[in-house]
């Protein structure tokens, strides 16, 4: 038996990835002090996001060691959902403090849809391109994406039923609401389904493929995944409670930022870890964490926000503006046809970019 698969102890750690696991804890207790002592904003927002970079690493090679244990398919499942946790936990809170700020439910309701289209665009977007000019023609298993793409055309289609039955109903905008709770239901027993299906298939198809010992004990990969994304929760709260004040200052809109701006930097470690994992040529990696992490804020994300929007007494509808569904469905038409081959190139990736770009620049006013 492998040792480095059973062993409880880091014994396949450098010296520098010590290192690094301490600093990240270091950095983490330093933003954690400059925020709630009352330091600069701008303080804490440079420490915050060089913090996430190092959080980014770590995530990144706590997800690679344990891929070689149980194969790309659920670490990258894991690293998405651990990723997805301080997501949520932004969005709460946002729902939370709109009792008292009202428009903060707009902010908290885009970052649900902008940050499915920043992982579908611009996450897998940065990683092809990025991949694609190291190595050329990447490859990627075609079924898990497709289906992933399946998944996001369901969750796009229940996410804008509210708003089509309520623009040609006036009798059924009143019941929003239960309609609301209705939908939720829907994709979350989806979810439950598809993580069943997901994981259950991934234990044979994507089994460890053997071409590369584990340094890393399972249990120590483990832990670095929910120790770095905790330290990610509580420092991306940081960070966007610091550029939230900023971008007051300079007056950039509250659309810009819920849709584009929170979900870009709320979940800048994550992205940097797929883009990672590309760099590094572990496409079904990379590919994994950026579909997997957007079908789940669609499917798990979305309903359970909304679950607990009731349980705080600020309940939310799956009401959207109609540019940010539009935006979302052009994701989810593009999306089959870019992943439907299994295969990747640096133009593809430029093209996906270029339409982000095109959507964040229709939300700045």
């Amino acid at each position: 038996m492998n040792d480095a698969a059973t062993s409880p102890t880091p014994a396949g750690t450098s010296m520098t990835e010590k290192l690094l696991l301490v600093l990240g804890g270091l950095a983490t207790a330093v933003v954690l002090a400059l925020n709630f002592g009352g330091g600069p904003e701008t303080a804490v927002f440079v420490a915050a996001a060089l913090t996430l970079v190092l959080l980014a690493y770590l995530l990144g090679e706590a997800t690679h060691q344990l891929g070689e244990h149980v194969g790309g398919r659920i670490a990258g499942f894991l690293n998405a959902t651990l990723g997805n946790l301080p997501e949520l936990v932004v969005v709460v809170l946002l729902i939370h403090e709109a009792k008292q700020t009202p428009e903060l439910i707009d902010v908290a309701k885009a970052s649900l849809i902008g940050s499915v289209l920043g992982n579908v665009l611009f996450v897998l977007g940065l990683a092809f391109l990025l991949g694609g000019l190291k190595h050329g023609t990447q490859k990627f298993r075609a079924t898990f994406a497709s289906l992933n793409s399946i998944m996001l055309v369901l969750a796009v289609a229940a996410i804008a039923v509210p708003d089509l039955i309520s623009f040609q109903s006036k009798e059924a905008a009143q019941h929003l609401g239960p309609l609301s709770v209705a939908i939720a239901i829907v994709l979350f027993v989806v979810y439950l389904a598809s993580t069943y299906y997901f994981l259950k298939d991934g234990d044979a198809e994507h089994a460890p493929s053997g071409e590369h010992e584990a340094r890393w004990s399972k249990r120590f990969c483990i832990g670095v995944l929910l120790a770095s994304a905790i330290a990610v929760g509580f420092v991306s709260e940081s960070l966007v409670g610091a550029m939230e004040h900023t971008i007051q200052s300079v007056g950039i809109s509250a659309s810009f930022m819920g849709f584009i701006l929170v979900p870009v930097v709320g979940n800048i470690a994550e992205h940097l870890v797929a883009v990672q994992l590309a760099w590094r040529n572990k496409m079904d990696f990379g590919v994994g964490i950026a579909l997997t992490s957007s079908v789940q804020v669609a499917l798990f994300v979305v309903p359970v926000a909304l679950f607990l929007s009731h349980a705080i007494g600020n309940p939310i509808t799956l009401t959207f503006e109609p540019r940010q569904l539009l935006a979302l469905a052009l994701a989810a038409i593009i999306l089959p046809n870019v992943v439907g081959d299994g295969e990747s190139t640096w133009i593809e990736g430029l093209q996906l970019l270029a339409l982000y770009a095109l959507i964040a620049i229709g939300f700045w006013w």
